[in-house]
């Protein structure tokens, strides 16, 4: 679709907005100050329209309890930063993501056909993704930090998180070696030889009194949170009485379900160029759509209407956002970052293995967002959607999750004005189509490729090392699957190496390790609208 503009027409950069409260323009300013410091000027002075995402801690320093844990180092840390913020809380980037790609199905198909591990590759490089893997990763430092009785190696204004609540350090911690692809002992005893039992020890952490922990998204999360249907928008009116330190108080009424039939509520995928459609064609690392309505069989099947006629959302994938399509048109095998999110809202940002670890799942308690912010879509597709989710028996520390949802006025992009004279398809001057690096930082990041942040190839999932040859195997991020998995290997929740695991091993492992994790998912995919979830399977 095409829209015709008079002589003279211009655009900002980015649209003029009115932002929410001054504590969001401050986790904004600080995400994108961390972005600026750890991702090269070359790649941001070309890809200034890019997504950034970052999971911000902000500290209640005045006003918290006993958050040292007992260290020496971060009783110092603390002081000084009690001096140094008389009048506003502390904001410490927690990870950091930044892109717009992801794993085409023909790749991941390929590397299914022929076995290869499974989390070697970052499937998703969309910027809020990234950003979760690396807050998991950091949690992931601070513990192994914490059990080896260690100090972290990040710069001396960093505050760690999380304190433990139960369980004691390692007896004997072996010297690790960490690098960007993974992380080794230095032992020639056993595997286990000096490690936790986590069984035996039942160590467990949880966030330290006063630290609350903030979403920021550069631009609103790519599928139901950019489909402007089904509501009535409003411009948000900046609140002047909200000091630095403090968000709005916000009550997420119930939506009304009135047009679920034309997707109201609908999950969406990446649309992705590889794939056919072709309803009938199933993949094989993917589980199909009347398989996932078979298997849940508690779940109310929303597939058709009362009638007996397909709803009119699934007939075509026309009203969706231009990047995306419905799941059961084999246009995409991975969901929008929409969907995620609102799967965060509902299990935790912590993931099945680190909750292993964690006496409570760790929600978000506000999402910041920039370019094409509704706060009434974002609370529709980012949350409410999941009215409903009431875990099973046993699963009690689960719950939905309504973060407060604000707007800021920082822009992202400020060089000023675009022309928009002429004939002009809709969306065509804003592109991220121009490069496939995609990055990821934390704070313990080591810095060995030159960069301070992991640059990956969003076709590829592996880093990027530009003094690589030809015959240098692909590195691993620190991010993956497989990095992690090591790293809790070395905490001693697996002994199985990460190098040679499938998917059904790996399935496994979080089944055995967070029973109640992956219990509340099961429930979470029989609800009426994550029935629809494209769960990964292998044969």
């Amino acid at each position: 679709m095409d829209q015709i503009h008079s002589e003279g027409a211009v655009r900002h950069a980015e649209k003029r907005r009115r932002g929410t409260c001054e504590f969001a323009n401050r986790i904004a300013r600080i995400s994108l100050k961390t972005y600026q410091h750890v991702v090269p000027e070359s790649y941001r002075n070309v890809q200034k329209q890019t997504c950034v995402a970052a999971i911000v801690a902000s500290f209640n320093i005045l006003d918290s309890g006993n958050e040292t844990n007992g260290d020496p180092n971060t009783c110092d840390r603390l002081q000084r930063s009690k001096e140094a913020l008389s009048s506003h809380e502390k904001l410490q980037v927690m990870g950091l993501g930044v892109g717009t790609k992801f794993l085409s199905a023909q790749t991941l198909q390929d590397e299914h056909q022929y076995g290869a591990p499974y989390g070697n590759r970052i499937r998703d490089c969309h910027a809020e993704v990234l950003a979760r893997r690396a807050f998991r990763r950091q949690l992931l430092e601070e513990i192994l930090t914490d059990l080896q009785g260690a100090s972290l190696k990040v710069n001396d204004d960093y505050i760690p998180i999380l304190e433990r609540v139960r369980g004691s350090r390692f007896d004997n911690a072996a010297e690790e070696i960490r690098d960007d692809s993974k992380l080794t002992m230095k032992t020639s005893k056993s595997l286990r030889s000096g490690f936790m039992d986590v069984d035996d020890r039942n160590v467990r952490y949880k966030l330290k009194s006063g630290v609350t922990l903030h979403f920021y998204a550069s631009s609103a999360p790519c599928g139901n949170a950019t489909l402007k249907k089904f509501v009535k928008m409003e411009k948000e009116v900046f609140d002047m009485s909200l000091g630095p330190n403090r968000w709005p108080q916000q009550f997420h009424s119930p939506i009304a379900s009135h047009s679920l039939r034309l997707g109201q509520f609908a999950l969406l995928v990446k649309k992705d160029g590889s794939t056919k459609s072709d309803n009938n064609e199933k993949q094989a690392y993917d589980i199909s759509h009347s398989e996932m309505l078979q298997r849940r069989q508690t779940a109310n099947n929303n597939e058709k209407t009362p009638q007996g006629k397909t709803w009119p959302y699934r007939k075509d994938d026309a009203w969706c956002p231009p990047s995306c399509s419905i799941t059961n048109f084999n246009k995409g095998t991975i969901h929008s970052c929409s969907d995620k999110i609102c799967r965060w809202n509902c299990l935790g940002l912590q993931g099945a293995l680190l909750m292993t670890l964690l006496e409570d799942p760790l929600y978000m308690t506000t999402l910041t967002v920039g370019r094409k912010f509704s706060r009434a879509i974002c609370q529709r597709a980012l949350c409410c959607r999941a009215e409903g989710f009431r875990p099973r028996k046993g699963s009690n520390k689960y719950r939905l999750n309504h973060p407060v949802l604000m707007e800021t006025n920082v822009y992202m992009d400020e060089t000023g004005t675009h022309s928009m004279e002429g004939i002009k398809a809709i969306g065509q001057d804003a592109s991220f189509e121009s490069s496939n690096s995609c990055w990821v930082w934390w704070p313990e990041k080591d810095s060995h490729s030159g960069y301070a942040a992991d640059c990956i190839d969003g076709k590829t999932g592996f880093v990027i090392n530009h003094d690589d040859t030809a015959s240098t195997p692909p590195a691993l991020s620190g991010v993956s699957t497989s990095s992690m998995l090591e790293m809790l290997r070395c905490i001693g929740l697996s002994d199985m190496s990460p190098s040679a695991l499938s998917l059904d091993e790996v399935i496994h492992l979080k089944r055995k390790l967070s029973p109640d994790y992956e219990d509340a998912k099961d429930n979470l995919l029989c609800h009426r609208v994550f029935q629809e979830w494209r769960c990964r399977y292998s044969k």
